[in-house]
């Protein structure tokens, strides 16, 4: 089974505008975002990703080592394979309803 999704990656240099463009052209994607361990993720960014898990229905998945657990609604996983398995269930999941 093949999963649709878009990886974005957080980094320094991020720019909140040019995930939020990303995002509203792929609203039919499930979201991989892999966070630089070298930068702290603020409650906007947290929230503005949150609303769009719930907007699009679809798989959010966060992939990092050092976000807290249980600080986040959100899936954490600590790999891009591991967001990957998440999706696919995830997508299995909807399908059978």
């Amino acid at each position: 089974m093949s999963s649709n999704f878009i990886r974005i990656f957080f980094k320094k240099n991020t720019d909140l505008k040019q995930v939020e463009t990303e995002l509203s052209n792929n609203l039919d994607s499930n979201l991989v975002l892999e966070i630089d361990d070298s930068i702290i993720i603020d409650k906007k960014i947290i929230d503005f990703l949150n609303s769009y898990s719930k907007k699009s229905k679809k798989s959010f998945v966060v992939v990092s080592s050092n976000l807290n657990y249980q600080v986040h609604s959100f899936t954490l996983v600590p790999t891009f394979q591991e967001a990957k398995d998440i999706i696919q269930i995830e997508e299995i999941e909807r399908l059978i309803g």
